[in-house]
């Protein structure tokens, strides 16, 4: 008869495995296995992720590449979590692809899993009700080298609450609609900024994935923004 002791830890070390398998993989994790099953030189020529189905976490991925060999210039993958569930070619000819919007893979460098935490503690801490999201990656324009994480958060009752962007490339919020944030600094990307010059409303306003994490910002110094000296030091 086995000790129970034993029992309880090997119990536990069950349900550690199923709640680890439980957990989706990140998107990034998900681009990583289409391109294995994809293969080159297809997979490297990356057009957009989008998610399917409301989770906060999501599960399910459409992610479309350019590939000139076929008619409309684009094929897509469906997967579940890290296995593929379909490859096809789509028919509709407004699904078809462009080069000017593959995304470079030097491009992506914050993975879904940092931003949707960083969209739950803002809403936390402004008392939004966030229960779940919608999630697309893609480049807002021809050629742009910047590609952007856009999200639309929802309720319980999977009511609209409002619209968050995030830079793939920075990390840096690029657009805030409908959501009253609490923190002053992401009043300057509310909807009514949008107009202005994209470079000179984001430079300095605080509001980014790199300080949120790591509490520093080199962003702002790579914009030429220094930060003032301190009293009494030297020149």
């Amino acid at each position: 008869m086995k000790h129970p002791t034993c029992l309880v830890l090997a119990l536990g070390f069950c349900l550690g495995g199923l709640y680890a398998a439980d957990k989706p993989p990140t998107a990034f994790e998900v681009l990583k296995e289409a391109r294995k099953k994809l293969g080159e030189p297809v997979s490297k020529n990356l057009l957009r992720m989008e998610s399917e189905y409301a989770r906060l976490r999501p599960r399910h991925w459409w992610v479309r590449f350019y590939d000139a060999d076929v008619t409309l210039k684009v094929r897509a993958l469906y997967m579940i979590g890290s296995e593929m569930n379909r490859n096809i070619t789509p028919g509709n000819i407004f699904d078809g692809g462009n080069a000017e919007f593959i995304i470079n893979p030097e491009q992506l460098k914050y993975d879904s899993e940092k931003c949707i935490a960083f969209i739950q503690k803002a809403c936390k801490d402004s008392n939004i009700p966030l229960q779940s999201l919608h999630v697309r990656l893609e480049k807002p324009h021809p050629g742009e080298s910047n590609p952007i994480w856009y999200f639309e958060l929802l309720d319980a009752q999977e009511e609209a609450l409002g619209r968050l962007s995030i830079s793939a490339t920075t990390g840096r919020v690029t657009e805030i609609v409908g959501l009253k944030l609490k923190d002053t600094r992401f009043k300057p990307v509310s909807k009514s900024t949008l107009s202005q010059d994209v470079e000179e409303t984001f430079i300095g306003i605080g509001a980014d994935l790199e300080e949120f994490f790591t509490g520093k910002r080199s962003l702002d110094k790579d914009q030429g923004t220094e930060p003032e000296p301190k009293p009494g030091s030297e020149d």
